[in-house]
């Protein structure tokens, strides 16, 4: 666990920079510059292209870590992995462009009515798509190579510094609406030039095929692994980007946009889990090449109890302030109050689940991924096809909700059943008993006083403290023990 933790922390650093970066975005930028139609309409775009490069890539984004041991010589060559890397994506991109172009009339008669700004820039799906597909098989390449640093900054850091500044010329009058999408767009287009650029500094960016390694068993087993990556991650992405695309067409723009920033508050919880899986999927893949299931088991418990750790506690953090955080927004964002509970919930319940999709994906039961995300796309679809109408907003949280519960608890028994691996124990009990009581007690300071300052202030202090404090007594978490231990002996060893 010591390079997941080290790395982690590298990981978390950057993302929380990310975040912060995404809150002034989201909070104080995009609602006061764009209105609500142009923020949804940006939401869209990157919803679709998320679905349209998941398909692209021709299950290339896993397969690359699943074969990446395979393809090394031993030697410091990956006999040609990275020349497949980016042609098999193309493919992929060019069949995807053809069949986009070939059913725009539908596309466009899907949104015309309640989203018309979309049909005026749904072409700016084909750029987007390409540029994250190539972000993101170019980041599981580097991932392989234990580099699980670059693609966050580029990703949650630097595009997110170009979109601000983009915003601000939009601002300020210097472009207008369409010359920020174009610049919109550029800013997905970097990432993977830097990308492709660190691959070349580490010396790595090779592009002869060895085709002697290209043996029909090879062959099978890669295009197969690949086939049920691409539809198991295709279904994947549907569930989590599918209540955006139904909100455009069924409830407008407007809606989509108030949804939209109340699931990326929501969201914010699963920092812990981003960090750390971003270096345990590669390890979880190296040992189960070797089959040593004791440290899978270990990292599958310890990812699980850390991350539900990290969940309870910033979740607990935006409950406690979540009118301030929405009083930062435009009255009219304020609805999606309950949009951020409910899909925090859900969130959590994934994250408690640790690297279980990992463990899945990289045994032989890969394909039961597949098998079980269809299912789970179609119940997430039709509970947003019967929500949406009934309930707007808060029923595409609470089908979203509803539908990472099932398809996260699926997982975990098969892998329960099928692998004899599972990631709770007695500490995940602690974790929730700790975390709802100091969540409860925390609200006691509204009983006493109304004064904004000290409430905020003793509010947040006594859920901390309530929290952290058994935890840390307990030594729930050994990780986090340690990490406090080696922050407060800092400022000795520099003496």
């Amino acid at each position: 666990m010591g390079i997941i933790q080290k790395q982690s922390i590298a990981n978390a650093i950057i993302t929380y920079t990310g975040i912060a970066l995404g809150f002034l975005l989201t909070v104080f930028l995009y609602p006061h510059i764009l209105n609500p139609d142009q923020y949804g309409l940006t939401r869209v775009l990157i919803s679709a292209s998320l679905i349209s490069a998941q398909f692209a890539h021709l299950g290339v984004r896993n397969a690359v870590i699943k074969f990446f041991p395979f393809f090394s010589d031993g030697k410091g060559k990956r006999r040609g992995l990275l020349f497949w890397t980016i042609v098999i994506p193309l493919a992929g991109f060019l069949l995807f462009s053809v069949l986009y172009l070939l059913f725009d009339d539908l596309i466009i008669k899907y949104y015309a009515e309640q989203s018309p700004l979309f049909v005026d820039y749904y072409l700016w799906i084909l750029p987007i798509t390409f540029f994250i597909l190539y972000f993101e098989v170019l980041n599981s390449y580097l991932r392989s190579l234990l580099d699980s640093v670059s693609g966050p900054i580029v990703n949650e850091v630097l595009q997110r510094i170009l979109v601000i500044s983009f915003l601000a010329l939009y601002f300020f009058d210097f472009i207008r609406f369409s010359h920020f999408i174009l610049l919109f767009t550029i800013a997905y287009g970097v990432q993977p030039v830097i990308l492709a650029w660190r691959i070349y500094k580490m010396g790595e960016f090779r592009l002869i095929p060895d085709f002697n390694i290209l043996r029909k068993p090879v062959i099978k087993g890669v295009s197969n692994y690949s086939l049920y990556s691409l539809l198991g991650g295709l279904t994947t992405v549907l569930v989590w980007n599918v209540d955006i695309m139904m909100l455009g067409s069924m409830s407008g723009l407007a809606d989509t946009a108030i949804y939209a920033i109340a699931f990326y508050i929501g969201s914010v919880i699963t920092v812990p889990q981003r960090s750390i899986e971003k270096i345990a999927t590669p390890l979880v893949s190296d040992f189960i090449q070797k089959k040593d299931w004791e440290q899978v088991l270990d990292i599958y418990r310890k990812t699980s109890l850390n991350q539900t750790l990290g969940g309870i506690f910033i979740l607990g953090l935006i409950w406690i302030n979540i009118d301030l955080l929405l009083s930062f927004l435009p009255e009219p964002y304020a609805a999606g109050k309950w949009v951020v509970v409910i899909v925090g919930i859900g969130k959590l319940i994934d994250m408690s689940t640790g690297v279980n999709s990992s463990i899945l994906i990289n045994s032989r039961y890969y394909r039961v991924s597949f098998y079980a995300n269809l299912v789970l796309v179609f119940l997430t679809i039709l509970m947003n096809y019967l929500l949406i109408p009934r309930y707007g907003i808060n029923g595409a949280a609470i089908a979203t909700a509803l539908s990472i519960t099932l398809y996260s608890f699926v997982k975990v028994i098969f892998v329960w059943v099928k692998l004899e691996l599972q990631p709770f124990t007695k500490k995940t009990s602690v974790l929730l008993i700790t975390g709802a009581a100091a969540i409860l007690i925390s609200f006691i300071p509204e009983l006493v006083t109304d004064h904004f300052l000290i409430l905020f202030l003793s509010e947040n202090l006594l859920f901390t403290v309530i929290f952290l404090t058994p935890i840390l007594w307990l030594k729930t978490s050994p990780e986090l023990n340690n990490l406090v231990v080696n922050f407060l002996s800092r400022p000795c060893s520099s003496h």
